[in-house]
């Protein structure tokens, strides 16, 4: 049995299973990825997109100069590494496409998606005979099984509508890509496992290769790519552990695991326990406790997978902000029982791992992809992109018992036509997701729709209204709606208060909802309370409003000066929201005319970074305001005579404002009597 099994090892690792029909048939997989996702090819850039994108002046590579490429790749300031490798993508997109044109971006993805289910193909083919070994695999009738196996499982799972926001949402390119870069490493791992007992030194190097190149490079795309030594662990507890090994072969395995595993996670384990505070202290600006995170994730784990098991693209979206969290093990009833079931899903998938290992290997896949994003660490609670790699160990168990937990007196013929109509409704659902994505008003819409009680998704529906179809009064019931839902996110209360007619302000007192949209309401929200992006995305938008001198806008401009200064005086307010009020503000009140004001603001600026030439430019702006032109002059003369004035930006902003003051002198002087 020993022999029979490495013979077929041989010849999958030498076969190259992306030639003759294993490639017709990825060509093919590759065409249907492309055809379900044709409604998002012209989509929008949505959300994080703006910010990441759109709107970071490092991300656009006009001349493939090397200080370019290197200002591109730097350009993302998520996570420690940067992830370099999209941010680099991004610009190399916007070259090519000479600008932000979508359609670029979104086929870039779909790209990506489609070579990682070339990568999904062959790892499957690489790991039949792990799977080959169990008793209904044995039974099978079909005249190729590995073929039907990677193809019917790489399909169902690329064509999958829960990955839908990792292929179109284009920021999340850096799940896709570093997705691409651990199943890569996966591949190269097995190959040089299946040699390692003929070839030791072989099999030894290429592990190697694979697990840190792999790490390596999808860490250089999003950090939870360290978890690949891990994935490559469940691979080798579960399946890989079916293959008849020589002892000395185990041997070697565990000490490759207790050197790339078993040390890093004492490490980090370590490192946690001496600074507490890299995990809790990030909870200080989430809108929810470690507590509360603990007990929820449970409950959305499960939720992932009955979306894995049962899609239904009305319960998906961009936003599940109306997802509850659980305050205690009663306060929702389901909270106790998701926390069991997935101890008993774990326990189990450790005890019957060699009694059934496609069962634990599909649990511990599961769980293993979310142990970063689902556990302890402060991120947002729930975001279905996380599922992009995690997913394949569900979808694959479950492709296995479509082809061979069937009775095996069944027709070929029947079996793989039931096989293929899941796999057109999983397509046609991802193609009816995508029309959702084929606008920014139709995708706002459909969760607007799909998720009332999302205020994200109330959010964005009244941004639409007012940006786009000029409806005030539209956007003001679904800005209502938002802040309602969550009534201390300071983004949704001031979009609310900007569209709020001031003929509103006579019955506020009555209707308990107007008092959201007061500006003495949201100044205490914005001081007491975490600032998070919506917070800052609807300030700048109101900011730009009143700068632009609409009417409807240049009124609420007090208010907006003194969220503004709020945020200057909040306690542990960060510094770049404090640079940034001060800037804004100071704007604003040169704005309104009032020039005393401005005047303050820049001398309280400049007290707060004292080396920043940008606050006595201020400072000098306010005086021209005031008239006071000789002190200005001075003050523009002592910034040229210093480092600042060899700076271009400024020097040429003193250049504009000495040229305000001599317009402004030739006028006193042309009004003097003769």
């Amino acid at each position: 049995m020993g022999a029979t099994v490495k013979v077929k090892i041989t010849k999958i690792k030498l076969a190259d299973p992306l030639m003759g029909s294993s490639l017709l048939r990825w060509c093919f997989c590759c065409i249907m990825i492309f055809l379900v996702y044709a409604p998002g090819w012209n989509g929008p850039f949505v959300f994080d997109d703006q910010l990441n994108i759109l709107e970071n002046p490092n991300v656009p590579i006009h001349e493939l100069t090397e200080q370019n490429i290197i200002r591109s790749a730097l350009s993302n300031e998520s996570g420690p590494l940067k992830r370099v490798i999209p941010a680099l993508s991004f610009g190399l997109n916007y070259y090519f496409a000479d600008g932000f044109k979508s359609v670029h971006f979104k086929l870039f993805n779909i790209a990506v998606h489609s070579i990682n289910s070339g990568l999904v193909f062959w790892l499957l083919t690489l790991l039949w005979p792990c799977f080959a070994k169990a008793d209904w695999a044995k039974q099978s009738r079909l005249s190729n099984p590995r073929l039907a196996f990677a193809t019917s499982g790489t399909l169902i799972w690329a064509l999958h509508a829960f990955l839908l926001t990792s292929v179109l949402y284009v920021v999340q390119r850096m799940t896709s890509m570093a997705a691409m870069f651990m199943l890569m490493g996966v591949c190269i791992y097995i190959v040089g496992r299946l040699s390692l007992e003929e070839q030791p030194a072989k099999g030894l190097w290429l592990m190697c290769l694979g697990l840190v190149a792999g790490t390596v490079l999808g860490a250089a795309c999003k950090e939870n790519a360290v978890l690949l030594p891990v994935y490559i662990g469940v691979l080798e507890f579960t399946l890989l552990s079916q293959l008849n090994s020589k002892q000395q072969t185990l041997t070697k395995v565990r000490w490759f695991f207790i050197i790339f595993v078993g040390l890093p996670i004492l490490g980090g384990l370590f490192y946690w326990f001496q600074h507490p505070s890299f995990i809790t202290g990030g909870y200080s600006g989430r809108p929810f406790t470690f507590i509360e995170r603990v007990l929820t994730e449970p409950r959305v784990l499960w939720f992932y997978l009955s979306m894995i098991i049962i899609p239904d693209i009305q319960t998906m979206g961009l936003f599940h902000d109306d997802f509850p969290l659980s305050s205690d093990l009663l306060s929702i009833w389901t909270t106790l029982p998701s926390i069991i079931g997935i101890a008993v899903l774990l326990t189990l998938s450790v005890i019957w791992r060699r009694r059934f290992p496609i069962f634990a290997f599909a649990i511990l896949w599961f769980l293993v992809g979310h142990s970063l994003e689902s556990t302890v660490f402060p991120l947002e609670i729930i975001h279905e992109h996380r599922n992009y790699l995690p997913a394949l160990g569900p979808l694959l168990a479950l492709s296995y018992l479509l082809l061979f937990a069937l009775p095996c007196k069944m027709p070929n013929p029947v079996r793989i036509g039931l096989v293929s109509i899941i796999i057109v409704c999983l397509g046609f659902s991802t193609f009816n997701r995508a029309q959702y994505w084929s606008s920014e008003s139709a995708l706002i819409e459909s969760l607007a729709n799909n998720h009332p009680d999302s205020p994200s998704s109330q959010y964005l529906r009244g941004e639409i209204l007012r940006k786009r179809e000029k409806d005030f009064e539209g956007s003001y019931a679904y800005y209502l709606r938002a802040a309602e839902l969550s009534p201390e996110e300071a983004g949704f209360l001031i979009s609310l208060s900007m569209v709020t007619p001031k003929s509103f302000s006579q019955i506020e007192n009555q209707l308990g909802s107007l008092q959201l949209a007061r500006a003495d309401y949201i100044e205490n929200i914005i001081h007491k309370k975490p600032m998070g992006a919506w917070g800052i995305r609807a300030l700048d938008v109101a900011i730009k409003c009143v700068m632009s001198g609409n009417e409807r806008c240049l009124s609420k401009a007090n208010d907006v000066a003194s969220w503004l200064q709020a945020l200057i005086d909040k306690p542990g307010g960060k510094s770049a929201h404090r640079y940034y009020s001060f800037v804004h503000l100071f704007a604003i009140q040169m704005k309104t005319s009032n020039y005393s004001a401005a005047l303050i603001t820049a001398d309280a600026g400049l007290k707060m970074n004292p080396i920043n030439p940008r606050f006595g430019l201020m400072q000098a702006h306010a005086l021209i305001g005031l008239k006071r032109l000789d002190e200005s002059m001075t003050l523009l003369t002592s910034i040229q005579h210093s480092s600042a004035g060899r700076i271009k930006k400024y020097a040429q902003r003193m250049t504009q404002l000495k040229m305000a003051i001599a317009t402004i002198r030739r006028q006193q002087l042309d009004k003097a009597p003769n």
